[in-house]
């Protein structure tokens, strides 16, 4: 039996927190794609530059694969608010025609959450310019240490400059591109209405700052500038290859005096991304150390991560890393008899056990070298598809579902 896609189970699933994400992602056109064949849900949303391919399988209302690409879901396996917008995003395409007005009445005590408010700020291409003020607290560094933090957002235009929700009633104004975004988002979180006054959790504030980047309308207080910017803070870092082929990371001085904000940090008043990936996240409380075995996804996925932000200093080079292919030991079972014979075609690499037709063909295995701690070995895919490919010369048509 098929599983009824909602929005009370996508709530479920993901929380409130990645509802109100979700519904955002909606409001602002970020969703591109949507399709619903159940149990696949499948996407694609935008986030400024990126797109995220977005998957669930849904076998049941406790039983959900998220499949996005996003780093919370390849790290935590949490429904995301990418998946939830897909969701929404088919849901809405998909709504059925409104019926008779009797058949809309939803009672108070029915009601999951109350009815989103009409914005009192007329936007529209054609309306007088004006531009978008965001005013940090004054107390920003104890604001952030509270966990907290109060926005003063205004609103400056040819009669003068206010609160944003005090321009004048009935006449439209037309913000920047990157203005209207700011101005979606906070109405998102504030269920429509347009605030002069807004605090935020650091969550919330965290989420908020990649469409501040660039903005030259950002205040401490009402005259000290406050910039954002996507470049990661320059972090002083050691990274030193041992003898037994593990890499320790290290920080060989004291950094430069900052608050964390989450993956930001607050300093000179500045705010800027970390730039440190997931492996290096408790770097500051000791040395990390990187087990051999995930030395090469290390080196692979998050190395020029590190290098980019700038500042590492290392006893090695990529270059004196080598991977070679290593023939697999193939294992052959066969079942049946001369009316119907099936196959079983499997290789091994070391302890590691795969099946040809069953394995994802981008799964990685990793074989470190007793002798040399630089040289690693790996799936010798020539060598599986000949194989593969003999086995069907012979008369099976299918191998394991392929």
């Amino acid at each position: 039996m098929s599983v009824e896609l909602t929005e009370k189970l996508l709530a479920n699933a993901a929380g409130w927190d990645a509802m109100k994400m979700a519904r955002a992602y909606l409001e602002q056109r970020q969703v591109v794609s949507s399709f619903w064949s159940p149990p696949l849900l499948r996407g694609a949303v935008r986030v400024g530059e990126i797109f995220f391919r977005s998957s669930l399988v849904i076998n049941g209302e406790s039983d959900i694969e998220n499949l996005c690409t996003c780093r919370e879901a390849r790290e935590s396996g949490k429904v995301c608010a990418h998946g939830v917008a897909v969701g929404l995003h088919w849901l809405r395409a998909n709504q059925p025609v409104a019926a008779a007005p009797a058949t809309r009445v939803v009672s108070e005590s029915n009601a999951t959450a109350p009815a989103r408010k009409a914005s009192s700020l007329r936007r529209e291409a054609s309306g007088t310019p004006a531009e978008l003020c965001v005013i940090f607290p004054p107390n920003f560094d104890q604001a952030l240490a509270r966990g907290k933090v109060m926005l003063v957002l205004e609103a400056r235009w040819e009669g003068g400059r206010g609160p944003l929700n005090a321009l004048p009633k009935g006449s439209v104004f037309s913000f920047s591109p990157t203005d209207d975004l700011i101005i979606n988002h906070l109405e998102n979180l504030t269920n429509g209405e347009t605030p002069a006054m807004l605090q935020l959790e650091i969550k919330d504030f965290t989420a908020l700052l990649p469409r501040l980047v660039g903005n030259k309308n950002l205040t401490l207080g009402k005259s000290s500038a406050v910039t954002v910017t996507q470049k990661p803070l320059p972090l002083p870092m050691r990274a030193t290859l041992e003898a037994n082929g593990e890499i320790v990371l290290t920080l060989p001085g004291k950094p430069a005096a900052f608050v964390r904000v989450g993956d930001w940090v607050w300093h000179n008043q500045t705010l800027q991304p970390l730039g440190l990936p997931s492996v290096a996240q408790n770097i500051f409380q000791s040395p990390v150390r990187v087990p051999r075995s995930q030395v090469p996804v290390f080196l692979s996925q998050h190395w020029a991560q590190l290098v980019a932000a700038g500042g590492v200093e290392a006893n090695f080079q990529l270059a004196d890393f080598t991977l070679e292919p290593q023939a697999p030991r193939f294992l052959l079972e066969l079942k049946g008899g001369l009316k119907q014979l099936t196959a079983r075609l499997q290789c091994a690499y070391g302890s590691r056990i795969m099946t040809l037709g069953v394995t994802a063909v981008d799964e990685t295995v990793w074989l470190p070298d007793a002798d040399v701690m630089t040289r690693y070995a790996t799936r010798d895919f020539a060598a599986e598809r000949a194989a593969l490919g003999r086995l069907q010369r012979s008369g099976f048509s299918s191998v394991d579902g392929q």
